[in-house]
């Protein structure tokens, strides 16, 4: 029997939801390609830097996952697709085999990259968690301050040892820089207040524990300005009473190594604030790929039609964070919630073909629009917005669960995520 060839390409929320719901619904050949052996639940990235999760907790071996629901897996990256020759063009492994994988249908969902909007020395001078690879990275470093900050307080602890007992000079010497260097606060700094902005200042908090301060910098009058001014306001007094400082209406026009300097939206005053680490959470771009694909897009998203299909191609869907879905006024979110369910709604359309039946037109629910989030702000403590409803009341928990349900898809199931 000849099954039809259905290829994804980006096993995030969006790939890995798609492959499963098509496993179910048909017969076919499915093949998942990703650069990553293994998914990488992004939503629970901030937490790598508090030390409440650690990798096991975050990542699902995509081979298993492949294996349970009958799809082929191949670790390599995509550079090029030719809608006209149905051919996906990718280097496999290290970058050193190329080879083509033909398609019947094929569902991209690769997914996003930071943006730091040309802004120089911001993309040099600071840490971003928009991967395990780099939270990992950015907890290292919070790790190499702390440690820093111990070893100048023992040595202050000593000057003032040798000094209340009586030491020589030799024992006094570089007295008060060595003070200077004990009284030394940990300084993190995070560009952008969006929904991992906020999330990342409450995880920076519960690791500092009083040892440090935590800023954020946002360009838009408010935090979380894609969000209701009453959730901003919400998720904003809990920031403060945790002893985050925002700098709202402040946008970023230089990074150096240890500043960065800013310029108040509503004068054009200029600001220097120092740091010992910048966090980068302040903007998205689309894949680098969608740069290669002749598509239609829009300011470089993949613009899809009612069916999630891109944009006059009826073979091919884009799905999740790479993806410009516009229907009736309504504009997919680029987040978790949105990306399974896009996910899902694309396999079912390809399954309706397959079997010669009407597709259905897709219908968002955590749109621009109107918004639903569950946001972390560290202290195991969250907020829900849903249809207009916001809550704190068990927020957190629901949030622990829903992540806990996602991940028992790779056999992940640690009750303390």
């Amino acid at each position: 029997m000849i099954y039809m060839k259905i290829v994804i390409i980006g096993c995030g929320f969006a790939g890995l939801s798609a492959a499963e719901t098509l496993s179910r619904r048909i017969d076919a050949d499915i093949t998942l390609i990703d650069r990553k052996e293994y998914f990488e639940n992004l939503a629970l990235l901030p937490e790598i830097l508090s030390g409440k999760v650690n990798t096991s907790d975050v990542t699902g071996d995509i081979r298993k996952f492949a294996k349970r629901t009958g799809a082929n897996f191949i670790v390599g990256e995509v550079y090029d697709v030719d809608f006209d020759e149905k051919q996906v063009y990718l280097r496999r492994g290290r970058g050193t085999e190329v080879s083509a994988e033909s398609y019947d249908f094929l569902i991209i969902s690769v997914g996003a990259e930071p943006s730091f909007f040309g802004i120089p020395g911001a993309e040099e001078h600071s840490f971003t968690v928009n991967s395990l690879e780099s939270a990992l990275s950015a907890r290292r470093k919070l790790d190499e301050l702390a440690q820093a900050q111990a070893q100048a307080q023992a040595q202050a602890k000593h000057w003032h040892c040798a000094v209340e007992g009586g030491g020589g000079a030799e024992d006094r010497s570089g007295g008060a820089e060595d003070r200077r260097a004990g009284d030394r606060s940990i300084d993190v700094v995070i560009a952008g207040a969006g929904l991992t902005g906020v999330e990342v200042a409450g995880e920076v908090v519960d690791f500092l524990r009083g040892r440090g301060a935590c800023r954020i910098v946002e360009m838009m009058p408010r935090v979380l300005p894609a969000m209701p001014e009453k959730v901003s306001r919400r998720v904003a007094h809990m920031l403060a009473r945790r002893g985050v400082e925002m700098l709202t209406g402040h946008a970023v026009q230089s990074v150096r190594e240890d500043e960065i300097e800013l310029r108040k939206v509503s004068s054009s005053e200029s600001v220097v604030l120092h740091f010992d680490m910048l966090i980068w959470t302040a903007g998205l771009k689309p894949n680098r790929l969608s740069e290669r694909i002749s598509a239609p897009k829009v300011r470089g998203w993949l613009k899809t039609d009612d069916y999630l299909r891109v944009y006059g191609f009826e073979d091919v869907y884009a799905i999740g964070d790479i993806a410009h879905f516009e229907r009736a006024s309504r504009t997919s979110g680029k987040n978790a919630e949105e990306a399974e369910r896009q996910g899902k709604a694309a396999a079912e359309n390809i399954a309706r073909a397959l079997k010669g039946k009407p597709l259905k037109e897709y219908t968002p629910k955590n749109t621009v629009q109107n918004p639903r989030a569950l946001i972390s702000v560290g202290g195991n403590e969250a907020i829900a917005y849903f249809n207009g409803i916001l809550f704190t009341c068990f927020a957190y928990r629901i949030k622990k669960h829903i992540e806990r349900k996602f991940m028992r898809k790779f056999g992940v199931n640690r009750e303390e995520i």
